[in-house]
């Protein structure tokens, strides 16, 4: 058997730790530049905001209900996320972390244990150690996981335990006869289109179907998908495979015509590039920046560049990739645009102790270890940007206006240590 555990409402649970206030109440967490609702507690579901919502649109209806509406605080997410994941993967031999709320557990070989049991307990310690509520749902096959998952959360009530096992057949015919097609695993809005064009509205009309329609269909992504909704596993536990780039981007809150204001924010996207690569022990040897204006505002005119540089020795230093990144800025800008997005992306890693260095080159990079440390290290035990280069305005890329006080404090004492975990 295989188990998927399901952090609830995840970024508003996280909110509830800070402010137990907020329990029982409507809350909502905002996206970057706190437009768009990314996260709503069953009180917020409630009263219909949808998934998405652009917060501007639903201002009305926050002030009329009373709903607590909070910018995403993604250092605590990551955080919490590490938190959970730790504790959670204590009760296994394998696991697979699938994104920052979920963890498919293993429970192969735990022929004598009662699962239901021991995945209460599961999530009762989770629950009282991180307050922070979760679902299990448990099946033969990954994909039934999900689905198993899917029903605790829809019957709230029937299991009040938070935790279902799907684990005969009869119970796997009726979850499917139950389930619309849109929301089996690896279903996207269009094949789910297709689907209900041939007659196909739930999961279970899907097994009704030849394999060689269905290979036509989905390829044999769909063949294993299939199986594993009969129950026949396909699908194994993965292990996180190692990053090819790491990108830094944002919209801005407001389109920028300024030169020097969008040239600060290139530096800081290529400067938290630096810190992200020394995170994880490695130099780039390609450093990429692309700008862009807003496609939604054509009449204001369109322009979108962006180009890349091969480094000439490997680096993490952020004063070597803000000084290329502002290069290539420079080469791609042009005046007369109202720029809404802009971005730094490095890749083509190497580790940190195995960067061969250009005979031609001077290796810059060996002066400015010693300083990436220092700022490293005092950043981690003051906070974040307390020490920062000079290009560096200080001011956060995310655009959150909502910040709790509660979260502010949080910050300024230190209480959260440096996030270092890589969520695939």
């Amino acid at each position: 058997m295989y188990a998927l555990l399901d952090c609830n409402n995840f970024f508003v649970s996280c909110e509830r730790t800070l402010d137990s206030t907020l329990e029982n109440q409507p809350v909502v967490v905002l996206s970057n530049n706190d437009g768009c609702v990314v996260s709503r507690s069953n009180e917020a579901k409630a009263l219909g905001i949808p998934m998405g919502a652009p917060a501007f649109k639903y201002k009305d209806l926050f002030a009329e209900h009373n709903v607590k509406a909070f910018s995403a605080k993604f250092e605590l997410y990551n955080y919490c996320s590490q938190q959970v994941m730790k504790m959670a993967k204590s009760f296994v031999l394998d696991y697979e972390i699938y994104s920052i709320d979920e963890l498919f557990l293993d429970f192969h070989g735990f022929k004598y244990f009662d699962l239901n049991q021991y995945c209460c307990q599961i999530r009762k310690q989770i629950k009282d150690e991180l307050k922070l509520p979760v679902s299990i749902g448990l099946a033969p096959t990954k994909t039934l996981c999900k689905v198993a998952n899917h029903i605790v959360k829809k019957n709230t009530e029937k299991y009040s335990n938070g935790v279902y096992i799907m684990d005969t057949k009869e119970k796997i015919e009726s979850a499917l006869k139950d389930l619309d097609i849109g929301d089996v695993w690896g279903i996207g809005r269009r094949t789910a289109a297709k689907m209900m064009d041939h007659g196909i509205y739930k999961a279970w009309d899907l097994l009704d179907k030849p394999e060689m329609w269905i290979r036509k269909i989905m390829g044999i992504q769909g063949v294993r998908m299939i199986n594993e909704l009969k129950g026949i596993p396909q699908l194994e536990l993965d292990s996180p495979s190692a990053k090819k780039s790491i990108v830094v981007s944002r919209s801005f809150m407001k389109m920028l015509t300024n030169k020097e204001e969008i040239a600060e924010r290139i530096e800081t996207f290529a400067i938290y590039c630096a810190e992200k690569l020394r995170k994880q022990n490695s130099c780039c040897k390609v450093i990429s920046v692309f700008i862009q204006t807003n496609r939604f505002r054509k009449e204001l005119g369109e322009y979108k560049d962006g180009f890349s540089i091969v480094l000439p020795n490997p680096s993490s230093s952020s004063i070597v990739l803000a000084k290329y990144a502002n290069s290539i800025f420079e080469a791609i800008f042009k005046e007369g645009f109202h720029y809404k997005k802009a971005g730094v992306m490095v890749s083509s890693f190497v580790p940190d102790n195995e960067r061969l260095i250009n005979l031609f080159e001077e290796d810059i990079d060996s002066k400015h270890i010693p300083i990436m440390k220092a700022i490293d290290k005092l950043n981690s035990k003051y906070g974040k940007d307390k020490i920062r280069l000079g290009g560096m305005s200080g001011k956060n890329t995310y655009g959150r206006a909502t910040l709790s006080p509660e979260y502010e404090e949080f910050l300024k004492n230190n209480i959260l240590p440096e996030a270092n975990y890589r969520f695939h």
